[in-house]
């Protein structure tokens, strides 16, 4: 009773740490250093916590974790990840079990894909910039992002929109309707992903991508919907 108190008191801990990160890494474009080491120093007393053994568990976490740091210097030498993100999923990928890695990497694609929508639509709100018309085009970048919302609902098993029966029933006696239906949010997706960065380039030269936000965000995801405790078991052969 007491180690499961524990390893709730230090997912609590991980959810209030990444909570920070998207606060700081949104104000003032950086991670602290001292955040990352203690999402990385928790992460061993997480593991004992749960009884996670030194074979496969903490081997397999240690060994995706190399393998994460290693991915992430390539993407930082070639500037498209910062060393912060680099440092803070490197940290992170000590708590999430191989078995849960890829959802962590959809989800934080996915919110990043909405945060870099929702932040656009901010800073053009507040662009300067001669010959457009921020509003409009804030406007725009706002509804670009209720569709991410929803995209990215429906993928990572949030709400998402009723169906209505009959196109139900048309798209599984047609085969050309049902491939047509599977297509049609891609193209929408596409075309709005496509149209909000023309838009956001208009303004702002430089297209941030909120990636600490987005691993952190993923992060709690994971943590508040139970499936970081639920992989371990199957891990540990509980």
């Amino acid at each position: 009773m007491q180690s499961q108190i524990f390893t709730y008191v230090l997912l609590a801990g991980l959810a209030i740490a990444l909570l920070w990160v998207i606060v700081t890494d949104l104000k003032s474009r950086t991670i602290s250093n001292r955040l990352t080491m203690t999402v990385a120093l928790g992460a061993p007393l997480y593991w004992l916590s749960i009884g996670l053994p030194l074979w496969p568990g903490i081997a397999f976490q240690l060994g995706l974790a190399a393998v994460v740091f290693a991915v992430c210097c390539v993407l930082f030498a070639i500037r498209q990840m910062g060393g912060g993100d680099v440092k803070l999923l490197t940290a992170l990928s000590l708590w999430i079990p191989p078995s849960q890695f890829t959802f962590l990497l959809v989800a934080m694609a996915m919110l990043g894909w909405v945060l870099t929508m929702a932040v656009g639509a901010w800073r053009v709100a507040h662009s300067n910039a001669f010959k457009t018309s921020p509003a409009r085009d804030s406007a725009l970048l706002v509804l670009g992002t209720l569709i991410a919302v929803l995209f990215a609902s429906a993928v990572l098993g949030g709400p998402t929109l009723p169906v209505p029966e009959g196109l139900v029933e048309t798209t599984s006696s047609t085969p050309l309707a049902a491939i047509a239906v599977i297509l049609a949010p891609f193209a929408i997706l596409l075309v709005v992903t496509l149209g909000s960065i023309r838009i956001i380039r208009r303004h702002e030269r430089d297209l941030w991508v909120p990636y600490g936000p987005a691993i952190s965000l993923a992060g709690i995801w994971i943590v508040a919907s139970g499936q970081l405790l639920a992989a371990h078991p199957a891990m540990t052969g509980g």
